[in-house]
């Protein structure tokens, strides 16, 4: 160690030395900045930075070496062969070079211990090759231990630094591994000079083309010519990485937007993805670090291949976005849409693709699709594809002179299900019964349902009358068998309308008629059953459509009007209410009872106007009485249900200065069943009002008594069909006493509706009936039309009801 201070000491330059040190130095540093970009850049540009990284190196190697040459100043001049001179550079170069390729591609300790053997080795050839170049007046005598040592400090030190290079993220860290690279610089060059023993000689030393003499100014201008070029490199090398990390940033910030958006992008260079976005990691069901480096053509389909290759050979003008399907790494395939856009991408030109998964589009239109073709329901043909198939069928038939059925079927007391159960169990009912029908037609024949309980069949295949009877024989069977509906046995029926092309009719609107006029005669008849269409159906059918079409229109022409039948005192035979029942006076047909018209009204709608009509004239009319007499007012289901009924009574009080309790409205316990909680709220909004509730047709359902314990009625109207049986039969008066003594325990007025006769009257007065309703009091007629005589005549009917009873007691 001390000859190696007193060659540097005594043998030098100081000046020069120095020089050296600071190129060695500057040199170290710039190859560290540059090992840190080799890290940060992609595969594509490691090469060129490594080779830029090696030739930096080894220049910088050089120049410290010739500097640190020319400080060497022996006795003799001293002269350096070109040609060994430049070798000693390449030497220098390659050599740290393959040093940086083997550190990068290989992994472990073995990385470490190859790449600093090359780089010190590459050092210690630059070196002797450099002293081999020396030309001077004697000889040279090397000491092999100096030599070995020399070559060991460069390759430790090489190999620490190279240890220690791993991770340049913070400055300290850098310029430790550049001192580790200038102690293998340094430690080489002066060691190595320390084992140069120069013996004078006679050589000549004069320059000549080959050799260039070594003096101190030379030095100077090596050097700083070779300082410039280190620190012009070094400051672009910072100016580069400065924008790297700017790019960076900026590929930060376009990551953090890719990622919000939900469209798949990704980036490709030579159709290698380089990016992909969080949305692209899901659709294709890996993660990015997966996906980086695939080939582009990996993610799509083989049938999409030539469409993507088809793409990139056409002008960027031309590109449209276009379908493609796309191919997730587990191998599951979508639509999507694809749209690319040449980009600028870390300083080097790229693809930017953006995706549009259409999966979920693609499903939401097949099923607008299915939607627009199916019942949802039933998961039955709907409307449009029953008249889609009878018009295929129709123009088959045509072609080969063939015949189509065509039966509409309707379902019997299915409304009554309605009322009763609600229309959950409707719709559990109307999916039982398509099973039915479908497990007794053919496959080629069509089901359909067309809206609400009503279906229509398809039979093709030139079908004859027989068959179509035994086909629509058996569909009534089947829907005639009991159902059982959320725990209740249900029974309902059909009734069925056929008609055949081209007899019954040459076009679909006629033929469907015909099968629909065919039906509804089967509903007039008594339903459960089934009717081949005849010409004379088609005046009854022609008749209700007019009917409804009429009724649409009676309101506005007044044609609408209330007739009123007395409800009496039980005891006394004294009127104290009036219940307003609707009738349709037509100007061509005459009277028309709500038997044939409020069906058609519910059937269209129309009840909703129909009802608020009759609530309006009630209340007018109740409030031109002379007798402050109540009125009671029917309520249908679906008018409870559909209609503001509390908002439609208050305005009909309030423009009327009308009493509330003058109002008794009746319900039956069908405005109960659906949603119970909602009927029991609206129920307590019209007791709020003031108005009197009664339960109608009370012992008929299926559920009265615990209806009774949901609202606290007013009063309860037993049914007409036990007061008819009244003196016929024995059970009928024990359910009525049954009846009456349940309503007085509970502190109800009863009511018996439908009485006709004295034999009635009496056994309702002797079991306390507390009001009497009939035509034995009065038929339903205009207001006007009950007189003090007819009241005179109701007293005395209940006055000798009172005198047979005392007379019997």
């Amino acid at each position: 160690m001390m000859n190696v201070l007193s060659c540097i000491t005594y043998d030098h330059n100081l000046w020069l030395v120095a020089v050296s040190a600071f190129i060695c130095l500057l040199g170290c540093v710039t190859k560290t900045m540059l090992l840190a970009r080799v890290r940060d850049v992609d595969t594509t540009h490691r090469r060129r930075w490594i080779a830029f990284a090696a030739v930096i190196f080894g220049c910088s190697i050089w120049s410290l070496h010739f500097v640190a040459m020319l400080a060497f100043e022996p006795a003799q001049e001293m002269a350096y062969d070109l040609g060994l001179t430049s070798i000693s550079i390449v030497v220098a170069a390659g050599g740290t070079m393959l040093a940086l390729m083997a550190w990068h591609l290989l992994a472990g300790p073995k990385r470490i211990a190859l790449g600093g053997l090359l780089i010190g080795l590459a050092i210690t050839g630059m070196h002797y090759i450099g002293v081999a170049a020396m030309s001077f007046a004697g000889f040279l005598l090397l000491d092999w231990n100096y030599v070995a040592a020399s070559v060991a400090v460069s390759v430790v030190f090489a190999t620490f630094a190279l240890a220690r290079a791993d991770r340049l993220d913070s400055l300290p860290r850098r310029l430790e591994v550049a001192g580790w690279l200038s102690l293998a610089i340094c430690g080489l060059h002066f060691t190595g000079m320390t084992a140069i023993t120069v013996v004078p000689g006679f050589a000549n030393t004069q320059a000549s083309a080959g050799t260039v003499l070594g003096t101190t100014t030379l030095a100077i201008a090596v050097g700083s010519v070779s300082v410039i070029i280190l620190l012009a490199s070094l400051a672009a090398i910072m100016v580069e990485r400065r924008l790297t990390q700017q790019a960076l940033q900026d590929l930060d910030r376009m990551r953090l937007l890719s990622n919000l958006a939900k469209e798949v992008l990704f980036i490709h260079r030579d159709g290698i993805v380089l990016e992909v976005n969080r949305a692209g990691e899901r659709l294709f069901k890996a993660s990015a670090g997966e996906l980086i480096g695939r080939p582009v053509l990996s993610l799509f389909t083989e049938q999409t291949t030539p469409l993507l290759v088809r793409r990139s050979r056409c002008p960027l003008q031309e590109r449209e976005p276009e379908e493609v399907t796309f191919q997730a790494v587990d191998g599951t395939q979508g639509p999507a849409e694809l749209s690319c856009q040449p980009i600028q991408y870390l300083g080097s030109a790229a693809i930017a693709v953006a995706l549009r998964d259409l999966s979920e589009a693609k499903r939401d239109e097949a099923r607008m699709r299915y939607l627009a073709r199916v019942d949802t329901l039933t998961d039955l043909p709907n409307r449009h594809t029953l008249l889609e198939r009878l018009d295929i069928a129709l123009d088959s038939a045509a072609q080969h002179r063939g015949s189509v059925a065509i039966a509409y079927i309707d379902l019997d007391r299915f409304k009554v299900v309605n009322d009763l159960y609600g229309h959950a169990a409707g719709d559990a009912l109307l999916i039982q019964a398509s099973k039915r029908v479908l497990a007794e037609i053919g496959p080629s024949d069509t089901f359909a349902r067309i809206g609400g309980d009503e279906f229509a069949l398809i039979l093709t295949g030139d079908p004859q009358p027989e068959r179509v009877s035994a086909v629509a024989n058996r569909i009534v069977e089947a829907l005639g068998r009991a159902f059982q509906i959320e725990g209740h046995r249900i029974e309902i029926g059909a009734s069925i309308g056929i008609a055949f092309y081209p007899d019954d009719g040459a076009t679909r609107d006629t033929l469907l008629r015909a099968a629909d006029a065919a039906m509804y005669r089967v509903k007039q008849e008594g339903r459960c059953g089934l009717r081949f269409y005849e010409a004379s159906m088609n005046a009854s059918l022609q008749l209700r459509l007019q009917l409804e079409q009429e009724l649409a229109g009676a309101i506005e022409r007044g044609e609408l009007i209330l007739h009123y039948q007395p409800l009496v005192n039980g005891i006394t035979g004294e009127v104290e209410t009036f219940e307003a029942l609707i009738r349709w006076q037509h100007p061509s047909r005459g009277m028309i009872p709500p038997s044939d018209f409020i069906p058609l009204a519910e059937g269209t709608g129309l009840i909703d106007g129909i009802g608020r009509w009759v609530v309006e004239q009630a209340c007018r009319d109740a409030a031109a009485w002379e007798q402050p007499w109540r009125v009671s007012l029917n309520v249908s289901p679906s008018q409870f249900r559909r209609s503001d009924l509390t908002g439609i009574i208050a305005n009909g009080l309030r423009v009327n200065a009308l009493n509330p309790e003058r109002i008794v409205v009746e319900v039956t316990e069908g405005v109960l069943i659906e949603d119970t909680a909602k009927a029991v709220m609206t129920l307590n909004r019209l007791r709020d009002l003031g108005v009197r509730i009664a339960l109608d047709d009370f012992g008929t359902g299926y559920s009265s008594l615990s209806y009774l314990q949901l609202f606290r009625f007013d009063k309860i109207k037993i049914d007409k069909s036990f007061i008819r049986k009244l003196g016929q039969n024995e059970d009928a008066l024990t359910l009525t006493r049954a009846i009456v003594n349940l309503g007085h325990n509970l502190g109800l007025h009863v009511t018996a509706e439908g009485v006709e006769t004295q034999t009635q009257l009496d056994m309702l007065q002797t079991l306390g009936c507390d009001q009497i309703q009939g035509f034995l009091v009065a038929r339903p007629a205009p207001m006007g039309a009950f007189t003090e005589l007819n009241r005179a005549r109701v007293s005395a009917l209940f006055a000798k009801g009172r005198q047979r009873r005392a007379g019997e007691m």
